[in-house]
């Protein structure tokens, strides 16, 4: 028998799949709680969506070609050289996103107050159609952050309340008030200094209610770098997609175009950079060599009058342009010069090349400087975009400032030779002016002076028609100045995609949210509950056969079966009396043993009422009280407790003495007795076999009602004399824990030829649950 209760044990362990019919029977109990919270969770949807702002989804696209040179320097050279790296369209992306840009544009809007209008329980955005117009009176701060709740009392006067936390000069203030004020008064606070005016073109009816915000411009920007979503349309394209999402379409249709146009200028105006501080710098130039020429013009014109001089003789005009040439190559070696010196002061001090003036501006052609000076300047173009985005410690940023070094000293080495060249070339040129200037003076005084004269005004004149002609090329250049990036779709109305969720698609969601929830609590619970409460955790737990399942009892009677006999619970006792020829093995077995783990799970009820349908089918019947510690027999049957079976096992009487005739036909009764000190010695002595073996003489069947084995070992000894051991569980009463408990007895052999009676099932329309609840339960023993 023991191998074939192992080999039944392990087949139960190996139950471990969840049964789904299990699952739908426990919720089936709690339909109408699911029902009731289903309901809940879609009328909370329902509300969600009817009280939840309106959300749009606004979008713009451009197109920023990779592949093309940073700065467009190479127009302003003669012999173009090749320029720097690329734009990257994730550098595109970064800049977009930077701090720096989108706090230009928030400047550039001046949004600094926000305005909303109260529609029942919501606060709906005024972009555009804003109520007031708030001035900000001078000499006063207002708090920044913290909503002021506007009503209209009449046509002059509003009550302005606030409650909460503002900042004032980056620091965190408690506000809290309530006041009057007139439209077009200043309204004076120690936190606000404002004046309000209504706009003629809205109507505002009095008791609306409004409030407004003054907005710090660092917040502004940070919400909108939260929000905003810069991103390449396809990896393998060039078109960049930004997407804004809020409760206030136009507000963010206004911000994206502006964060685009304010970009296309950024780009611009590096992309150009060059060619205006190389216009600025020929302007300052022609400033003063316009007086000079003016100056050198008239001073040659008088001298020719007042000394009737027409024109040189040919040895003076020789040597007036051999001097003007020299002159010409002179200053503008020295203007060349005086700009590698410049340049080299700015490498020296590490500062931007880009604020020089490019080398063609003074005439110099030199394709290796045109080369280092275009590059350089690509570089710190980049490094200045990158910079929006990145940190000094980025990767790229460093390799960047590597290869700005690396340029820098092969510059600085190029103009120490240029600067050593052109040198050389001023001292030859002036050796040469001296050698013609002696030649000079061999001619008569009023010549020399016309060709002083003459040779001053015609050098400043070349090179103010020089000038001009590189400030004509520059603003030629600029004129045509245009960025390659190109707007596909700005930002409109007609764009706007509604992404807040349907009213269907929110009441399916919270239905299902309103069922998932308790599923998963009611699942969970039952889970972590170790009571018993159907008939497969019974059965999963035990290989023990199941003789019968008694329902639950509506009636406060405890003798069911005799008192309602049509009752359901009476045709579960029927049915155990049915079952029980299939549990006795051998003929003449007749004694069956009643226990239970603990207290409170219908022992003796089921004693007494197993023993009643026995007698009714005539049957003779022995109910003998072997609970002596907690007798409840003699009251069940109105007996006399001053003899019983205690007495009789101490030897105070005989069995005749003790056994008496119950109301009920056939069903004979031995009581408790007086409670002894020892009950489980009394049981152990040899005088109870000395019943059992009489009994059996007697009767059909005899029936022990025990104490709980869990307490004390009497049910223990008298299984012993059992033929049938029952065990009775309770459903929500009883622990699983109970059942591993019976199954160790049973493996051990210390309770033969056991069984179960599942007690207190309630029958609804899905199946069974259980409520019953006898008088006594806990503290059933003072030991």
């Amino acid at each position: 028998m023991t191998n074939d209760f192992n080999d039944r044990s392990r087949s139960v362990d190996a139950e471990d799949e969840i049964n789904l019919k299990r699952v739908i029977f426990i919720l089936l109990q709690k339909w109408c709680w699911l029902l009731i919270i289903t309901f809940l969770g879609a009328g909370g949807a329902y509300l969600y969506g009817k009280f939840t702002p309106k959300t749009y989804k606004i979008d713009s696209s451009i197109i920023v070609p990779e592949d093309r040179n940073a700065l467009n320097l190479g127009s302003l050279f003669e012999n173009e050289m090749p320029g720097g790296g690329k734009i990257t369209i994730n550098n595109e992306v970064e800049l977009l996103k930077s701090y720096t840009l989108n706090h230009r544009v928030v400047d550039n809007l001046n949004w600094r107050t926000a305005w909303y209008e109260k529609d029942f329980l919501i606060w709906k955005g005024l972009y555009t159609r804003e109520p007031f117009q708030v001035q900000e009176n001078s000499n006063g701060l207002n708090a920044e952050g913290i909503f002021l709740y506007i009503t209209l009392l009449d046509d002059k006067q509003y009550q302005v309340e606030a409650d909460g936390t503002g900042m004032i000069n980056n620091r965190e203030v408690d506000i809290s008030f309530l006041g009057k004020a007139t439209l077009g008064q200043p309204f004076k606070h120690d936190y606000f200094n404002f004046t309000l005016h209504a706009k003629d073109e809205l109507d505002v009816l009095p008791d609306k209610e409004f409030r407004f915000v003054f907005q710090n411009t660092n917040k502004q920007t940070f919400n909108y770098l939260k929000q905003i979503q810069v991103t390449q349309a396809d990896k393998q394209g060039e078109v960049i997609r930004l997407i804004l999402e809020g409760s206030e379409p136009l507000r963010n249709i206004h911000y994206l175009n502006e964060l685009i146009r304010v970009y296309l200028d950024l780009k611009l105006g590096q992309q150009t950079q060059t060619q205006k501080r190389s216009l600025a710098f020929i302007d300052k130039q022609l400033s003063g060599i316009s007086d000079s020429l003016q100056v050198a013009g008239t001073t040659f014109t008088e001298f020719r009058s007042q000394n009737q001089i027409i024109d040189l003789s040919a040895q003076g005009t020789m040597v007036m342009e051999q001097l003007g040439e020299i002159e010409r190559q002179k200053s503008q070696q020295q203007i060349q010069l005086e700009y590698f010196r410049n340049l080299l002061t700015y490498l020296e001090k590490d500062e931007n090349i880009n604020q020089m003036s490019t080398p063609s501006v003074v005439g110099i052609e030199d394709p290796s400087l045109n080369a280092l000076v275009l590059k350089l300047g690509d570089l710190y173009s980049r490094r200045e975009i990158l910079s929006f985005s990145a940190y000094e410690s980025n990767p790229t940023l460093v390799l960047l400032n590597k290869e700005i070094r690396q340029v820098n000293e092969q510059l600085r080495e190029n103009l120490l030779n240029l600067i050593d060249n052109a040198q050389i070339s001023i001292t030859s040129l002036e050796t040469r002016q001296n050698r013609i200037n002696n030649e000079l003076n061999n001619l008569p005084g009023q010549e020399q002076q016309m060709i002083n004269i003459q040779r001053k005004y015609q050098l400043t004149s070349e090179i103010y028609t020089f000038l001009l002609q590189k400030r004509a090329e520059i603003e030629i250049a600029l004129a045509s100045a245009v960025v390659d990036i190109q707007i596909i779709d700005p930002a409109r109305m007609e764009r706007i995609i509604p992404t807040g969720r349907s009213i269907l698609i929110l009441l399916l969601f919270g239905a299902f949210l309103g069922f998932i929830l308790p599923v998963v609590v009611i699942l969970l619970s039952d889970q972590l509950n170790s009571k018993i409460h159907l008939q497969e955790d019974v059965e999963k737990l035990t290989p023990l056969t199941i003789i019968g399942n008694v329902l639950h009892s509506r009636e406060k009677s405890e003798l069911v079966v005799i008192e309602h006999p049509t009752a359901p619970i009476s045709e579960s006792y029927r049915t155990i009396r049915t079952n029980l020829q299939y549990k006795f093995k051998e003929p003449g077995e007749k004694v069956i043993g009643i226990h239970s783990i603990s207290p409170g799970e219908g022992k003796t009820f089921t004693s007494t009422n197993l023993a009643s349908i026995l007698a009714m089918n005539e049957k003779k019947t022995l109910l003998i009280g072997a609970d002596m510690r907690k007798p409840r027999l003699h009251q069940i049957f109105s007996l006399d407790n001053q003899h019983g079976l205690s007495n009789y096992l101490v030897g105070q009487g005989t069995i005749k003495d003790i056994v008496k005739e119950s109301l009920i036909d056939n069903l004979f009764i031995v009581p408790s007795g007086p409670i002894p000190p020892n009950p489980a010695e009394l049981l152990e002595r040899g005088r109870l076999k000395e019943l059992i073996d009489w009994a059996k003489g007697e009767f059909d069947y005899i029936i022990f009602d025990n104490a709980p084995v869990s307490m004390v070992t009497d049910g223990l000894i008298t299984s012993q004399q059992s033929d049938l051991n029952l065990f009775v569980l309770r459903y929500g009463v009883s622990d699983k824990d109970q059942l591993k408990f019976i199954n160790e007895m049973t493996q051990k052999g210390t309770m033969p030829n056991a069984a179960l009676v599942i007690n207190d099932i309630k029958l609804s329309g899905y199946g069974y649950s259980y409520s019953y609840k006898y008088a006594y339960g806990k503290g059933y023993y003072a030991e």
